[in-house]
């Protein structure tokens, strides 16, 4: 048996320390030690977060789970945008202790249950921010989200789910400042379309194999998040990444600085917990896996053969345009992890017969893809918009 621990102090580059653990050791049972709150939450942390746990599970299995708080505690805990997710992943595979090794599962239960009611009527949580979660291995009425999915499948209604994002967006996220929600007001419905597309992509992409078979556990979701920082600071915890040379850029800082070189930003983060869009896409295709990746941004490419195969391949490609000038685009699939700074990179439509000219730049610049990378499960999109000072 073998721990990991995510601490209170977690990190992007401490989580990464610790998923290149999970390549350093063979394929053991694994205690999952979570903490009972994050002192600060950082972008993309959700996204590393269970990216770690995801693929933990999948190499190493995931048999205890044990949360670093008494019982009478759980209501921190449960503010924590981890939390729902990441017990339910693991729910039927696990046990769930406190820090005093108590058999914690049935009050769990409880706050799961409650947790998912408040997401499927669109009730207030905690702080800027929004969480969905559809879990497949769940009962469908204890694991999805009503407005997205039901017994019949995917909600194909784009105006009722952009109308209700985009009211999560006005009502919980954007609530702290009103010059930052009348900037967006333009682009809410264009955001709010492009994660019904992400959305339903994970839908079609998320839930099964190459073969069509059932992946098992499965999460998939979508979560908003507004930030506020100091540049300086977030350049600091960003240091020696691509988002640090994002914003050092003269060109964010005229526009989104301001007096007190404070910062203000929105997280989208859509994710599942499938097989990624190299193998999803490139089965008996000789494209290579970073043109199986760019298909995915370019409008109208799909692997759909439902119904909805007209209406989808829009989404991705709608985000380039929207943060075309001003954002950052960043996906996690297989053994890669690209991005895309649209300050320096401007966006431009491409054909699918040129693929060399659109940009996607690796995120560490170093080795990725080579068959000394893991591949990663999961497919995991994260969009940075910022707001004008």
């Amino acid at each position: 048996m073998t721990e990991f621990k995510i601490s209170t102090i977690a990190t992007p580059a401490k989580i990464d320390l610790l998923y290149r653990k999970i390549e350093e050791q063979g394929s053991v049972e694994t205690t999952l030690i979570l903490p009972s709150y994050l002192q600060k939450y950082r972008f993309g942390l959700l996204s590393d977060i269970l990216k770690l746990v995801i693929n933990l599970n999948s190499y190493n299995r995931i048999s205890i789970v044990k949360i670093n708080l008494e019982e009478d505690e759980l209501d921190k805990f449960f503010d924590q945008e981890y939390s729902y997710p990441v017990l339910a992943l693991l729910w039927n595979i696990a046990s769930f202790v406190d820090k005093n090794d108590k058999n914690i599962k049935q009050v769990l239960r409880q706050k799961q249950n409650e947790f998912y009611s408040n997401m499927n009527s669109f009730s207030n949580i905690k702080g800027n921010k929004y969480l969905l979660v559809n879990t497949d291995h769940l009962p469908k009425e204890k694991g999805l989200i009503k407005l997205l999915e039901n017994t019949n499948g995917f909600n194909d209604d784009e105006e009722k789910i952009t109308n209700k994002i985009s009211k999560v967006l006005s009502d919980y996220v954007l609530t702290f400042n009103k010059k930052n929600l009348q900037e967006i007001q333009p682009i809410i419905k264009d955001i709010g379309a492009i994660i019904y597309e992400l959305v339903k992509n994970t839908y079609e992409w998320g839930r099964t194999d190459t073969n069509n078979v059932t992946v098992s556990p499965s999460i998939r979701g979508a979560y908003l998040r507004y930030h506020i920082g100091k540049n300086e600071n977030v350049i600091d915890e960003f240091k020696n990444t691509p988002l640090e040379e994002f914003f050092r850029n003269p060109i964010l800082l005229e526009k989104s600085a301001n007096k007190s070189n404070q910062i203000y930003y929105l997280e989208i983060l859509v994710f599942d917990s499938g097989i990624g869009f190299v193998d999803k896409f490139g089965k008996n295709n000789k494209d290579s896996d970073i043109d199986i990746i760019k298909k995915c941004l370019i409008k109208n490419q799909t692997s759909s053969t439902t119904n909805m195969k007209t209406k989808k391949g829009k989404g991705l490609d709608r985000i380039l345009g929207i943060l075309d000038g001003k954002g950052f685009l960043k996906i996690t699939t297989d053994k890669y992890c690209l991005y895309r700074d649209l300050l320096k990179d401007e966006y431009k439509p491409i054909d699918k017969n040129n693929l060399d000219g659109l940009i996607l730049n690796h995120w560490d610049n170093q080795n990725q893809g080579t068959t000394n990378s893991r591949k990663a499960q999961g497919s995991y999109i994260s969009i940075l918009y910022p707001f004008n000072n």
